[in-house]
Parts: C-alpha cells; sequence; structure tokens
C-alpha cells in the first residue's frame, strides 16, 4: 500500500506546478452589471415588482400652505417697493423669484410641510436644473429652502409668509 501512496500524490503535485488558467482582462469580458447614474446609485432600492417611478411623487405641486408670497424680510413683502429682491411667490407648480422662475421637475418627496425635488429654473436668459428642499417651520409662518449642488446658494434661506 505503501507504494501506491507516491502515485497517489503525483498527479496533485503536477497540478500545483502547472500555471493557473489566465482570467479574461476586463475589456474583453463583457459587465452584466447596470450602467447607473450618481443619483440612482444613491437612491433607495426598488421593492422586487414595484414600479421604476416609486421614488417620483404622482402629485407635483406644491402643498396650499406654502403657496403665496413669502419674504426674506419685512420690506420684500411691501408690493409698492421695486427692490424687493427676497421675495418669493409660490404657486401651484412653480416658485417665481426677483429674476428668474423655477418649475416643478420631478418631486422626490411631498407632504403638507415639505416638497423635495428636482427643480427646472430659467432667468436672466440662462436655464438650469437643481435639486431643491421647501420645508415649512415655526407652525407654517416660514418657509426654509435648501438648494443643492455646486453652484447652489450655499445653506438654508428662511422666508417669513407675507400678509
Amino acid at each position: 500500500m505503501k507504494r501506491f501512496i507516491p502515485l497517489l500524490a503525483a498527479p496533485l503535485a503536477l497540478a500545483a506546478c502547472s500555471d493557473p488558467a489566465p482570467e479574461p482582462s476586463a475589456a474583453a469580458t463583457p459587465s452584466m452589471a447596470p450602467v447607473v447614474s450618481e443619483s440612482e446609485a444613491f437612491a433607495p432600492p426598488v421593492a422586487p415588482g414595484a414600479s421604476q417611478a416609486a421614488g417620483v411623487v404622482a402629485d407635483a405641486s406644491f402643498p396650499m400652505a406654502m403657496r403665496g408670497r413669502w419674504g426674506m424680510n419685512a420690506a420684500d413683502c411691501d408690493p409698492s417697493r421695486g427692490d424687493n429682491k427676497g421675495m418669493m411667490t409660490v404657486g401651484p407648480d412653480e416658485v417665481k423669484f426677483y429674476e428668474s422662475v423655477a418649475e416643478i421637475g420631478a418631486l422626490a418627496e411631498r407632504s403638507e410641510a415639505l416638497v423635495r425635488g428636482t427643480f427646472d429654473y430659467e432667468g436672466e436668459g440662462m436655464e438650469w436644473k437643481r435639486e431643491a428642499r421647501f420645508e415649512m417651520a415655526d407652525g407654517g409662518k416660514t418657509l426654509v429652502l435648501t438648494e443643492f449642488g455646486d453652484d447652489a446658494p450655499q445653506g438654508p434661506r428662511r422666508y417669513s409668509k407675507c400678509r
């Protein structure tokens, strides 16, 4: 029986010494993984069988409590003034600023106190998209606007309801 042990070990020793099969390069092997954008990569997963549009809110409008005129200071709420650059007017599906307008593109989140999504801006001969969040505070007396992106104004901006 001792004579057969070397015969059994020989094929194993030869297999250990041989070069392994080369792995195919990444360029030669097509990837089966879907290509996704950065925003899709960070989006919450969609449940199996759910619609792809599950992350988009069907009611793409501002709640009634957010609609109306808002100012960064008291002078912004005076309609007789021409220098009310901090006034913001919220309509059903758009926001008008001093020199620009933002229309709702697609909302990712909506409640009676919060609207978050992508907005299509236009002003001074330019067009751009930006993610923004509008949130009610102080029992509905304040509307906080936070915009996101490299060219967005830094930090949240607080507007008070005009009377």
